[in-house]
């Protein structure tokens, strides 16, 4: 019976002494993220003693630590570029990952001049969710998930878009403000904490300068940056176990007539695209890295099966332009690259012809510049010297994927109330410019 008594004493609870163990379960949780609040300020007097000391160096009166239960870091070094809607991008991601035995719901994201402490962007509700992912996405059958809830060592994206009016506004280094609650099992109460993560410097070099990549004509750019949900702006992959973001500034550009249609007559016949077979032109001087041209092109206007991963830019010119500048020139005809590898080419100079090759559905050139020979390296803003800026596509998506497929080739179009010749500027998504 005293043994019968000792078990029940030790492993059958009563119902307050379950509620006791709830509550400790409780202020556990709330002690861990307790010490992520309270640890800022418990630093800032260590920092403001240490500053006080003499004998403590310079370098360690920097940023005070602090625990913040979210991992961040960004996929590039960010900087700023003049859009043609006059307006400086400052186009990134950051990558969080949970690094508690919780679940954290984002409840409020901020961009900050670390300097200053200035609010440069600040997302809440659909402006969040509709810029935050899983890394991986929702599980291959599954509902999308709640794409601001992060779970343990679980990663999530957000994809950012910070705008400056004038250069003299651009920050230095930025940072980023958080405002989470914890998703505690049922019974359990939700904490809510701040955190402040990811300083990062914006890179002083200049965007790449560059001229028209083809010639002159009116010009849809698709698939542009910088804060569209486009493939190009969210297409992240994984490459060598990196995580980077390839085309995060590239363009896909659509040749159009002056009632804007891409095509006139059969979308299933390649001539009938007024992209196919315009010559493309170095927008810079360089030097060929890359020149291949085996690939046959892909008939519209349905998706092709999608090649090899090394094959997706099917007949292409890659151009080293700088160091750690390239340009790649992707879907070229068949038969019509001019140039060979090794080749120094001067600005203008014909590189060959558009066309429909790799992973096309219509014909379109995608231009994107990179950090290295390889397209699936780290994007690179870049301007164009001169253009003039007509307007925009109103329709939601201008992609190869979709051009074909629509009733008529005519796309919809509403002219620029601020049109005129811009220079050193970008196109942003959907812009339709003439090039001289």
């Amino acid at each position: 019976m005293c043994a019968d008594f000792l078990m029940g004493d030790r492993w059958h609870l009563t119902r307050a002494s379950a509620a006791r163990v709830s509550e400790r379960r409780t202020w556990r949780l709330a002690v861990i993220v307790a010490v992520l609040v309270a640890v800022a300020g418990i630093s800032t007097s260590v920092q403001a003693r240490a500053v006080a000391d003499p004998s403590v160096s310079a370098a360690q009166t920097g940023p005070a630590p602090q625990l913040t239960g979210l991992a961040a870091s960004v996929l590039t070094r960010p900087s700023a570029v003049r859009g043609s809607d006059g307006r400086l991008h400052i186009a990134y991601e950051l990558v969080l990952t949970g690094s508690t035995p919780f679940a954290v719901d984002v409840e409020q994201f901020e961009v900050r001049d670390a300097r200053t402490h200035r609010v440069l962007l600040s997302l809440a509700g659909d402006a969040l969710s509709s810029r935050m992912n899983p890394v991986g996405g929702a599980p291959a059958g599954e509902a999308p998930p709640d794409t601001t809830l992060i779970g343990p060592s679980g990663s999530a994206v957000i994809w950012l878009d910070v705008l400056v009016r004038r250069k003299a506004g651009l920050p230095r280094v930025l940072q980023h403000r958080i405002v989470s609650s914890t998703r505690p099992p049922p019974g359990e109460r939700s904490v809510r904490f701040t955190s402040l993560v990811g300083r990062v410097p914006l890179r002083s070099r200049p965007p790449l300068k560059l001229g028209p990549p083809v010639r002159s004509g009116i010009w849809g750019a698709g698939e542009g940056c910088c804060d569209n949900g486009t493939h190009h702006r969210r297409g992240l992959l994984v490459v060598d176990g990196n995580q980077v973001v390839p085309q995060r500034f590239a363009i896909d550009w659509m040749r159009l007539d002056g009632q804007h249609r891409a095509w006139v007559g059969d979308p299933a016949r390649l001539s009938s695209y007024l992209s196919y077979g315009q010559p493309l032109i170095a927008a810079a001087a360089g030097r060929v890295v890359e020149a291949v041209d085996r690939f046959p092109d892909q008939a519209p206007p349905d998706n092709p099966t999608p090649p090899t991963f090394v094959d997706l830019p099917g007949n292409h010119v890659t151009l080293r332009v700088g160091p750690g500048s390239y340009l790649i020139y992707a879907h070229m005809k068949p038969g019509s690259v001019r140039v060979r590898v090794g080749e120094r080419v001067r600005r203008g100079q014909v590189l060959g012809q558009l066309g429909n090759s790799g992973n096309s559905a219509t014909p379109h050139l995608h231009l994107q510049a990179q950090t290295t020979r390889s397209f699936a390296s780290d994007g690179l803003p870049f301007v164009f010297r001169r253009f003039r800026f007509l307007g925009q596509i109103t329709s939601p998506d201008l992609s190869d994927e979709v051009l074909g497929l629509r009733s008529n080739g005519q796309l919809p179009f509403a002219p620029a109330s601020g049109s005129g010749t811009r220079r050193d500027q970008m196109p942003l998504d959907r812009s339709v410019v003439r090039f001289p």
